[in-house]
């Protein structure tokens, strides 16, 4: 990519996303607001904005734009939930993700078609609502009922927390996650990568992009099997996942090194957004990769 990821307009987007509070279904000004400045920013970009709705209720919706390639080849989706739990202004949890979408939709927008087309989903309802990752398993189920060609996707979620303090990054019990030794990474100061095991172009260009940034981003690829059920599955690449597509969650692993995550105080000024603007840096350069890959 041309352009280089700004943390100030990173800052604006979660300001604008976190000002009105939680973005939850209980709160209805509130993801209002979130869908205007999606829809808006989007627009004014190019993009013609798609409102994919997964039930009745205003906050059921997601919100979808392409730009499209020039070449017959799968469609390559990034994506990120737009919604937080309630109670939680959902700084990290995930506006973080979502600004970075945004950045990535613009960055591609002013870039010259690629081969494939990519295409750019805000999910609704990744939350408990009453299930998890409802709008991304509304989205997989249309692509499965229209037989849509797309291969899998990239997913922002929660990518604005770092901490380089010894001990800050804690992991899960041993649950299957990888066959990784992780007991160097002590410090809070990594992104990881987590896809399943196909995924595996996903991964290196994601790498790729982070040991291009300077100083380089540390990016820790977690590569899974696709019936993974636990911790490293806690978001909307399940669903491609469960569909038999490629599917990768960028993260910076939630509540294991982030103390405020579903709290009240995921605010703003709790995050690194140099980190979050080297996140989206290394996510555009994968993109612009995988976009120009030759389909197999």
């Amino acid at each position: 990519m041309t352009e280089v990821i700004d943390a100030a307009a990173l800052r604006k987007h979660i300001g604008r996303l976190t000002a009105f509070g939680p973005r939850h279904r209980d709160d209805s000004r509130a993801v209002s607001a979130a869908l205007d400045h999606i829809t808006g920013c989007l627009a004014g970009y190019g993009y013609e904005v798609v409102r994919e709705p997964y039930g009745d209720a205003p906050h059921e919706v997601n919100l979808l734009a392409e730009r499209a390639g020039t070449a017959m080849a799968p469609v390559l989706e990034i994506g990120a939930h737009w919604d937080s739990v309630a109670g939680s202004p959902g700084a990290d949890d995930n506006a973080s993700g979502v600004a970075g979408l945004l950045e990535l939709a613009r960055i591609c927008a002013a870039e010259p078609a690629a081969p494939r087309t990519v295409r750019f989903c805000f999910f609704g309802g990744e939350e408990h609502d009453p299930g998890p990752c409802n709008g991304s398993r509304a989205h997989v189920a249309r692509l499965d009922a229209t037989r849509a060609d797309v291969e899998g996707i990239i997913v922002l979620e929660m990518i604005g927390y770092r901490d380089l303090r010894p001990g800050s990054q804690t992991f899960p019990d041993a649950d299957g996650q990888a066959d990784l030794d992780l007991t160097r990474l002590h410090r809070a100061d990594f992104i990881a990568a987590v896809g399943n095991v196909e995924a595996a172009a996903y991964l290196a260009a994601i790498g790729d992009g982070g040991a291009a940034q300077v100083p380089p981003l540390p990016v820790v690829a977690v590569p899974l099997p696709s019936d993974h059920e636990a911790n490293g599955a806690r978001s909307d690449h399940q669903p491609y996942w469960a569909s038999g597509r490629l599917g990768v969650m960028v993260t910076d692993t939630a509540e294991f090194r982030n103390p405020h995550y579903h709290q009240p105080t995921d605010t703003l000024d709790t995050l690194d957004l140099d980190f979050a603007a080297q996140v989206t840096q290394a996510v555009a350069d994968a993109m612009r990769t995988l976009a120009h890959r030759p389909a197999e």
